[in-house]
């Protein structure tokens, strides 16, 4: 097989597009690979020229290589090809001309070995390069960029870095991070360390540059690159956050004032409120007191009257009685001596005699001594019930801080109440021992009243009232219970507010209780009250025997 046959051969089992022409640049064939590019069939080519398989541009540029590689010899040329499917590929065309022995050429041999995918790689990798070198300038230029080792030493700094920290790159080269202060904390290099290729450390420094100025950092770290399995260098890229931890610091500093002026506002407002609650209660106090007062200044001015009106004409009567009295001892000694001086067997003496028995004049004289104690009897009771008004009232006093004797103080509280309980309920005395109590005690008798009205009230038929007393520690006990209706549940906490009242219309004002209360109150004690509907009430009023 002769050379050029076995080179034809060869190049039509090439997977690379391969023909053959002769001196007058005619296809003697072309393999496989030629045809599928320019989809032509075997019969197609033979005798063919380049204008009769491709378009104009494409048959000339083929022409012109084959021509120059006449001339010169083996070439090798890149050209754009664009197949009859459209496809545009990028070849390398080595040509081969073929001499005969006297050197006149006879033809040509021409392989094409696509380089397209080639040609874009390259591409793409110098338009990456290139990307890279814009962004490393662009980086080295405007970013926070340093390279340091495992040790802390910096081997790259970028411009910004430099101007941020005060130092010249000559200057950080030669330095630490360690020596900058750029050491989030006391685990770094424990954290730095522990690190493995593919992660990423991200922390937060705040440190002082060269001329003195803080400034915070945010800075993520990555592994560059191994050496025998250790991490060598770091890559490390920051941003400059001193501005925002500035705003941070400014709006944590007025969030603080602004919450420690709230505090103070809350506070202020708290205060006022206190202070407006013992307004409150001094003012309810002085309400009730003027209540009080006004209610004692009227029964005060009434035991008055009544001591005024009746003591006048109850001390007539009284020094009347006495002076019957003495008239009747004259009159009746008189009688006895005219009497003595007639003699029974006398016609007068008959007379006299039979006059005493007509008017029963023995009775009239026994019934006469009987009628005057009785008189004096009554006039005593009526003077007690002035005094037991004046006991209650204290209108003889000024209603100053004493120690009075609370069984009296009740005694003569019921003394004036008798009338209206006496057809309701039995009132049953049980008192303990009791020292004298620091108290004002017209005001005393003053809740003693409410509570035995409030009693005879709660009882509809016919009931009982106790009244116990008993000494606790430094305190008394004054205990008023009934079997009358009880109170409601829903009624027991309102029980003390001012117009607050269970009666029917008309027959409570609502500020008896809420009086009380004031007065136990200004005493320093309580009241307790305990009750059950249909049972009974029960009020606890305890009383410090001294005041403070």
């Amino acid at each position: 097989m002769s050379t050029p046959i076995l080179i034809s051969s060869v190049c039509a089992q090439l997977p690379l597009p391969a023909w053959q022409k002769d001196a007058s640049l005619c296809y003697l064939w072309a393999n496989s690979a030629w045809q599928s590019f320019a989809q032509k069939n075997t019969e197609e080519w033979q005798g063919k020229y380049d204008k009769d398989l491709f378009s104009d541009h494409i048959a000339k540029m083929i022409e012109k290589g084959d021509l120059f590689s006449f001339n010169n010899g083996v070439t090798n040329e890149e050209i754009t090809l664009k197949g009859k499917n459209g496809q545009e590929k990028t070849m390398q065309l080595h040509r081969i001309p073929h001499y005969d022995s006297d050197g006149k050429i006879t033809g040509i041999t021409a392989l094409a070995i696509d380089i397209s995918y080639s040609k874009l790689l390259l591409q793409q990798m110098e338009n990456m390069m290139s990307e890279m070198d814009i962004q490393r300038n662009a980086l080295n230029t405007n970013a926070l960029i340093a390279i340091t080792t495992d040790n802390g030493r910096f081997v790259y700094v970028s411009k910004p870095f430099c101007q941020l920290t005060g130092y010249s790159k000559k200057e950080l080269l030669a330095l630490t991070r360690f020596e900058i202060g750029l050491v989030p904390d006391e685990n770094f290099s424990r954290s730095l360390q522990a690190l493995k290729p593919l992660q990423a450390l991200q922390f937060e420094t705040c440190t002082k540059s060269k001329t003195g100025e803080d400034y915070w950092l945010e800075t993520m770290l990555v592994p560059m690159d191994t050496y025998d399995g250790q991490i060598k260098n770091y890559y490390e890229i920051s941003t400059n956050i001193t501005a925002s931890k500035h705003r941070e610091e400014t709006l944590e500093h007025e969030v603080k004032i602004r919450i420690e002026e709230s505090q103070r506002n809350t506070i202020a407002i708290e205060k006022r409120n206190s202070e407006l609650l013992i307004l409150n209660d001094q003012l309810r106090n002085v309400q009730n007191q003027l209540l009080q007062s006004e209610k004692m200044a009227s029964i005060g001015q009434l035991a008055a009257g009544i001591a005024h009106e009746i003591n006048n004409p109850i001390g007539y009567v009284s020094s009347n009685l006495g002076a019957l009295v003495g008239y009747l001892n004259d009159i009746f000694g008189l009688i006895d001596k005219y009497e003595s001086i007639f003699h029974p067997h006398m016609e007068e003496y008959s007379i006299l005699a039979k006059e005493r028995k007509n008017i029963d004049f023995d009775f009239i004289k026994e019934d006469i001594n009987s009628l005057i104690n009785e008189s004096r009897e009554g006039i005593k009771r009526v003077k007690n019930i002035v005094q037991n008004l004046k006991d209650f009232s204290r209108i003889d006093s000024n209603q100053t801080w004493e120690y009075a004797d609370i069984h009296s103080g009740i005694n003569s509280t019921l003394n004036i109440v008798q009338n209206e309980i006496k057809y309701k309920a039995e009132v049953i005395r049980e008192y303990g021992d009791l020292p004298l109590v620091n108290c004002v005690i017209s005001q005393l008798n003053q809740v003693f009243l409410n509570m035995l009205v409030n009693a005879s009230h709660a009882i509809e038929k016919q009931g009982k009232i106790y009244i116990r007393t008993r000494c606790v520690d430094q305190q008394v006990c004054i205990s008023f219970s009934d079997n009358g209706k009880g109170i409601a549940a829903e009624h027991v906490n309102r029980i003390f507010d001012p117009f607050f009242t269970t009666k029917p219309i008309g027959q409570g004002t609502g500020l008896g209780l809420s009086l009380s209360y004031g007065i136990i109150q200004e005493h320093h004690g309580r009241i307790e009250v305990r009750s059950v509907l249909g049972e009974g009430t029960t009020f606890d009023i305890w009383l410090p025997i001294q005041q403070e």
